[in-house]
């Protein structure tokens, strides 16, 4: 697999795969459609876009036989991954009044899975009292946006590389740019950081001039600390003593003990 960047450390597919989700999630459709034709590399796996396309069309059972044909994928993911698509399924026969069917999906497949007697018992229930307060039919409109919402749901849960995770990009450029504000040994900016050049502050940008002599303690001061607003400044002693101090700013600041 070619790799990019000065060091190789980046695989270039995967790259462009991130960038493809990314320009997804911040709308630009046409854009991350092009860079699919011309890079080669499509941003779901086939194995997941096809699921998600039989999940769409309502196709049940190949939906499980395709979530049953993804490879490493460890047990508990896939019985979680099976829950969400039987209880989409359970609604839908219910929708049409195939209670028969509902009730096979719920004693014979939804039973088997590893998730846990709680979780089966409240989903039967939810359904039951769905069922009892008839509010299990649904328009199609409906049913095919509840099918949009478990192929999100899906992506959420499946791991890389089967799904890229969420905000992937997005949450690697925060990591880096954190790394070097972490790294920043002068770092006194509130400011958003540029991501066109790598941060780095001067020391000119703390401050050097003695403004004002804590001289109300009666030993070395170990800390101090202004509040949000900025009104006033705490101040800690090595003489077990903590004093609150007003700021005034005319025209330059000093304090005054409070």
């Amino acid at each position: 697999m070619e790799s990019i960047g000065p060091k190789g450390l980046i695989k270039k597919d995967e790259f462009v795969r991130v960038i493809i989700q990314c320009l997804h999630s911040l709308g630009y459709q046409k854009s991350a459609t092009c860079l699919e034709l011309e890079s080669g590399v499509s941003y779901k796996s086939l194995g997941l876009d096809f699921l998600e396309s039989q999940i769409i069309d309502g196709n049940w059972d190949d939906c499980i036989n395709a979530l049953n044909g993804i490879e490493d994928l460890d047990e508990q993911m896939r019985a979680s991954a099976l829950f969400l698509i039987f209880k989409q399924c359970l609604l839908e026969c219910l929708s049409r009044g195939d209670d028969l069917s509902a009730l096979t999906v719920l004693r014979k497949r939804v039973s088997k899975l590893q998730v846990g007697e709680d979780k089966v018992h409240n989903l039967a229930f939810n359904m039951l009292s769905l069922k009892d307060m008839g509010l299990c039919m649904i328009d199609h409109s409906v049913i095919v946006d509840l099918r949009k919402k478990l192929v999100v749901e899906l992506e959420r849960l499946l791991p890389p590389p089967i799904a890229v995770p969420e905000n992937r990009l997005v949450n690697l450029v925060e990591m880096a740019v954190s790394a070097q504000i972490d790294s920043c040994l002068y770092h006194n900016s509130f400011d958003a950081i540029s991501l066109y050049e790598d941060h780095q502050c001067g020391r000119d940008q703390i401050p050097t001039e003695t403004l004002q002599i804590l001289t109300e303690h009666k030993n070395e001061v170990w800390f101090v600390q202004f509040s949000n607003n900025g009104n006033y400044l705490a101040s800690s002693s090595s003489d077990c003593t903590a004093i609150i101090w007003q700021v005034y700013l005319d025209p330059v600041p000093w304090w005054n003990v409070q």
